[in-house]
């Protein structure tokens, strides 16, 4: 790899086994399996991740790391930890690096978004707790952007926003790598599982399927207004299901939901039971539109998922959506709730639409592969190595 010959790479992948920087890192140590023969790896995870990930690559070694993440034993235990393996550089594929790391960093950031959503509307704490933990996401983010030799982002748009909140980092510190599709997402299901999986949440056909959190900035509450509008202005009979964890923030939509007098024509299976992956692959194999309507991503990857499965989708006409998506997907404006129910209602009317939609995704999902991602990183990892020396 380098003149000075094999090195040792640390990886935190104590989020692995949980959504969002969870599926980044299990998918990026798994292709970096078989793009770095060279270089020794330590691969540290907490309990949950340590059980489930089984080392393809005898240079890549487990290391038990069973720390909180955002938390003072991240900044003091695991710290420890870390300076007694000692790696060659280390890699963060998020932000919450210890503070007093001395050694050669390389970081992996998706998104600011909580540079622009983060407010107390949006979060279960005090207005004290709120503040407190606002000012320490601001610092490990400006600690992790400062001290890492490179960051990794998977879209322009995002190193777009490195630059405006950071005016002083050079361009080229910043990395784009685009994302792929999670090997889980293509694992094909039968029939009968489908038939069972629908039943299970109640679940009709037609149905228009959204698959993620519901935060503040997914905007999902512009989402059942439009829906709403569908049913009114557009008679629309189907479904809207509604697919995310249980918390804090999809129990207030479905308490919205109620509200409303929407129960039974917006469905939240999450809120009956954690919806795995087989059923979400289930769901996208049944639905008739896949909607989205987000105010802001990092790479935006749900509307790329449901494309392997003929979904085609309509979703916000954000920037990120723009660089990732092209012509492969319908848009709307998603501050207007008419809009979005006009854009929706537009392509279930027109199924010459929904088939060139179909093709534009299976052609676009070829652009997004995780061993190109892990190759980028690797050149990251190499050019840093060898600067060090």
């Amino acid at each position: 790899m380098n003149s000075a010959g094999m090195k040792t790479i640390g990886i935190d992948a104590r989020f692995w086994g949980e959504a969002g920087p969870g599926r980044y890192t299990k998918a990026l140590i798994e292709h970096l399996e078989k793009a770095d023969t060279k270089n020794k790896y330590l691969i540290f995870l907490r309990k949950k991740g340590f059980e489930s990930y089984t080392p393809q690559n005898s240079n890549f070694k487990k290391v038990p790391a069973h720390y909180k993440w955002y938390s003072f034993e991240e900044q003091t235990t695991y710290l420890i930890k870390l300076l007694k393996y000692k790696p060659d550089l280390y890699y963060v594929p998020h932000f919450n690096v210890p503070i007093l790391y001395p050694g050669t960093l390389v970081t992996a950031i998706p998104d600011i978004i909580m540079h622009k959503f983060s407010t107390n509307r949006a979060t279960t704490h005090t207005s004290v707790r709120f503040l407190i933990k606002k000012l320490a996401y601001h610092l490990a983010m400006f600690v992790a952007v400062v001290r890492s030799k490179n960051i990794i982002v998977p879209t322009n748009v995002v190193k777009k926003d490195f630059l405006e909140f950071y005016p002083f980092l050079k361009p080229e510190k910043i990395v784009v790598a685009p994302e792929g599709i999670d090997p889980d997402f293509t694992v094909d299901t039968s029939p009968e599982f489908e038939k069972k999986t629908l039943e299970k949440y109640g679940i009709k056909k037609p149905y228009l399927l959204y698959v993620s959190s519901m935060y503040r900035h997914k905007n999902v509450y512009n989402l059942i207004k439009a829906f709403r509008i569908l049913q009114e202005k557009f008679d629309f009979k189907g479904q809207l299901v509604l697919v995310g964890k249980r918390d804090y923030f999809s129990e207030k939509v479905g308490e919205y939901v109620a509200k409303k007098g929407l129960e039974g024509d917006v469905i939240l299976p999450g809120l009956q039971e954690y919806v795995g992956d087989p059923e979400v692959v289930a769901l996208r194999k049944n639905a008739k539109l896949y909607v989205f309507p987000s105010l802001q991503e990092g790479f935006s990857l749900t509307p790329l998922e449901g494309m392997i499965w003929n979904l085609p989708a309509v979703i916000s006409d954000i920037p990120c959506h723009k660089e990732v998506y092209g012509d492969a997907v319908a848009y709307f404006n998603p501050l207007n709730p008419e809009k979005i129910a006009e854009a929706i209602n537009r392509v279930l009317q027109d199924e010459a639409l929904q088939k060139e939609l179909v093709k534009r995704g299976l052609n676009k999902i070829k652009e997004y592969d995780w061993q190109k991602t892990a190759d980028i990183t690797l050149e990251v990892f190499e050019k840093v190595l060898e600067d060090r020396n």
